[in-house]
Parts: C-alpha cells; sequence; structure tokens
C-alpha cells in the first residue's frame, strides 16, 4: 500500500528530523577521527573502535557500529580513498600496511588484517600489505588475508576467504576463494556495490 504524500508541517517535521540526524553523525565523525587526517564530511553512526596510529581516510568515510562493535586500528600504515563504507562488526587491522582506494564497501563482520600474529607447525608468521582496488565490494563476514591485492570493482561473496590475488571485474566466492565469473558493467559505473544513491548510469533493462 502506498504511503501518502507528506505535506505541510508534516513534511517540514520530517526535513528537520532528517537533518537533525545527520548533523549528528557528522559531528560524531568529526569527534572520533578528531586525531585522524581526513577529509570532508566523515559520517559515524554508533560508538566504533577507530585508533590506528598511521591513518588517513577521505572524503565521505562513513562508519556503521553497532552491538558489534566496528574496530579500524594498528599500527601500520593504513589509507582509506573517498566514499569508502565500513559496517557494523567489520575488523580491519594494519600492522604493516592497508590501502583501500576510492568508493570501497566493506560489509557487516568482514575480517581484513594483514598479519597472521601466529605461525603454525613452527613456521614464522606471515605479514604482507593488502591493497584493496577501487570500487570493491567486500560482502558480509569475508575475510581478506595477508599479501592480498584486489583489482578494481571486485565483488567478494560472504563468507568468501580471500587467500590469493584477484584481478579487476570478479566475483569470487569460497574457502579459499576463487574466480566464479567476470561481471560486466556499464560504461562509467565506478563500483561493485549498487543503489539508489550510486553515480554510475543506469542499466535500463530490455523488455521487449
Amino acid at each position: 500500500m502506498a504511503q501518502p504524500e507528506l505535506t505541510g508541517w508534516r513534511r517540514k517535521r520530517e526535513e528537520f528530523r532528517w537533518y537533525r540526524a545527520v548533523w549528528r553523525q557528522r559531528a560524531r565523525g568529526e569527534w572520533t577521527l578528531r586525531k585522524v587526517t581526513h577529509g570532508a564530511h566523515p559520517v559515524i553512526f554508533g560508538k566504533p573502535v577507530i585508533d590506528g596510529s598511521d591513518l588517513e581516510v577521505g572524503d565521505d568515510f562513513k562508519v556503521w557500529s553497532g552491538p558489534r562493535p566496528t574496530m579500524i586500528s594498528g599500527w601500520g600504515r593504513m589509507r582509506f580513498g573517498d566514499r569508502c563504507f565500513v559496517n557494523v562488526g567489520s575488523t580491519i587491522i594494519s600492522v604493516e600496511e592497508i590501502v583501500v582506494g576510492n568508493d570501497v564497501a566493506f560489509a557487516n563482520d568482514v575480517y581484513v588484517m594483514d598479519s597472521d600474529s601466529h605461525g603454525v607447525e613452527g613456521r614464522p608468521h606471515k605479514q604482507a600489505p593488502i591493497h584493496i582496488g577501487d570500487g570493491c565490494w567486500i560482502g558480509a563476514r569475508a575475510i581478506i588475508l595477508p599479501g592480498v591485492t584486489l583489482g578494481k570493482r571486485v565483488l567478494v561473496a560472504a563468507g568468501a576467504v580471500v587467500t590469493r590475488d584477484v584481478p579487476d571485474d570478479c566475483l569470487v566466492a569460497g574457502n579459499p576463494a576463487r574466480v566464479v565469473r567476470e561481471l560486466t558493467y556499464p560504461v562509467g559505473c565506478r563500483r561493485a556495490w549498487h543503489d539508489e544513491h550510486c553515480p554510475c548510469p543506469k542499466v535500463v533493462e530490455d523488455t521487449a
């Protein structure tokens, strides 16, 4: 059933509530990132732990946190591009280097760390930089292991464990993650995740 269109004072009330909520989230963003080099219009929802000692984030950086706290931490080099989003419960920890491009989204409970912390069978632990290309979408509860480089607009399926490099424009899934298929985007499309706010060209479905 369609909702009636708001008019008059009801519309103004809803607009006020919306702007107030946005202002609060941006104010929390400025406060939470006060010790971090950051771009314009950060938005923070909830109370994430963001305490990386060498962390820089770009414009329109968004982080959501909830009952499962989001953590962005570590003493390694960490860089996020513009318009990145980190969802509830995700953990991103840098010991050496994690570089994230523009327009990257991390779904809930994603785990990214560039160090294994401990070895097994008497072998030394693995520690190597992680690079995530522009426009990638990391699905819920996926894991990105040390030394991995993701190309541009890679879609990592929910629960995947990525142990090796992934080329541009691919869907990967499984444990260990493997390429399922190549992805085809419209000309000018910048990111794997798509919604009504996406600046990418809209795909018109052929119903003929």
